[in-house]
């Protein structure tokens, strides 16, 4: 593969408090490809958002950052270590080289400033003038198929698809290289998921960009993403590209991700049993051990390293480096659940 367009390493956060601290994020290392769709993906808690925070230097008291480095590559081939430049020169970088789409888009826009006013604000403090702007604003709505009538209304009267679509614009009006985009389907109907969906596999299609998508559906990451990073209790369980991972996915968790995706209508959903621990309950060694099928005695005395265990394939798991308890590769029939997506690409390969 080519050089990282975002390499994070040794990323490390806590929830400090006035007598303790809790660890969150535990030695996160993950490098981003330009052009690609990289999946985050887990169950809520697993620490997805915390992640996207932590590598845009975005973390709120009480969460600090313990430790790590996030080096994005800009234009001109330099490296920048957004958690350790100024403010002031990480404001500079946000929006024109790397932009984010939160979570909640109904919470995220002001209700008393129209999106005209939203969207333009941003672009004239890195230097456009109201004309440039508002150019922008307008190029960025009709790529996300919004008109530009949508400048002069307010937030409340738009559908909760439309503000979505709003805050994607709103992400490549000054073209990012790298948008790191939260949840972007929470909370909407199927149909507009889908919507969404293809809007961001439009973008990265049409202006080569690349997209860290968090999301808690496999079924999703099946669809659009190209690798996936499984996250479990504050730590990369799995890394690979979306065939490997379904068809060959190593960890166990990943294995009881894909197992529980309905692929039959009639079909019993297949639940992983326990809960995810929190930051709190973080059991000693792996993380996953006390609800693995697999564990052994090495599992609950230390956290097993993230190695690669095939091409391009890695994995955080102690069944892999004593190769006598090694599991039976167990092939997902992943292009069942991909061939759903089928026609989410074509589509998006037409619209472009």
């Amino acid at each position: 593969m080519t050089t990282p367009i975002l390499r994070v390493r040794d990323i490390s956060t806590a929830l400090v408090g006035r007598k303790s601290v809790i660890q969150v994020l535990t030695s996160v290392d993950l490098d981003v490809f330009r052009g690609e769709i990289i999946g985050l993906v887990g169950e809520s808690g697993s620490g997805k958002s915390t992640l996207a925070a932590a590598i845009l230097n975005l973390l709120q008291p009480p969460q600090t950052l313990q430790s790590g480095s996030a080096f994005l590559t800009l234009p001109n081939g330099e490296e920048k270590d957004l958690l350790a430049i100024s403010e002031g020169e990480l404001r500079r970088l946000r929006w024109q080289n790397i932009a984010y789409i939160p979570q909640g888009s109904m919470n995220v826009l002001n209700p008393v400033l129209t999106i005209k006013r939203q969207m333009t604000d941003m672009l004239l403090h890195h230097g456009l003038n109201h004309a440039q702007a508002l150019e922008r604003a307008q190029a960025a709505l009709q790529m996300v198929n919004l008109s530009s009538n949508v400048l002069n209304r307010y937030p409340h009267e738009l559908s909760g698809g439309m503000l979505q679509r709003v805050v994607i614009a709103t992400a490549v009006t000054m073209n990012p290289a790298v948008i790191v985009a939260d949840e972007p389907t929470t909370a909407l109907d199927v149909v507009t998921q889908r919507l969404i969906l293809q809007e961001l596999m439009k973008i990265r299609d049409t202006l080569g960009t690349t997209i860290i998508l968090i999301s808690h559906d496999m079924g999703v990451m099946a669809q659009v993403a190209d690798r996936i990073a499984v996250m479990y209790a504050g730590r990369l369980a799995e890394v690979g590209s979306v065939i490997s991972v379904f068809e060959e996915g190593l960890h166990p968790y990943t294995k009881g991700l894909i197992a529980s995706i309905p692929q039959h209508h009639n079909e019993r959903v297949r639940a992983l049993p326990g809960e995810a621990p929190t930051p709190w309950h973080y059991p000693q060694g792996c993380r996953f051990h006390p609800r693995c099928p697999h564990a052994m005695a090495a599992c609950s005395q230390a956290l097993p390293e993230l190695l690669v265990h095939a091409p391009q394939h890695l994995a955080a798991c102690y069944l892999y480096e004593y190769p006598d308890n090694a599991l039976e590769i167990n092939r997902t029939p992943a292009q069942v659940i991909i061939q759903n997506g089928k026609g989410l690409h074509e589509r998006s390969a037409n619209c472009s």
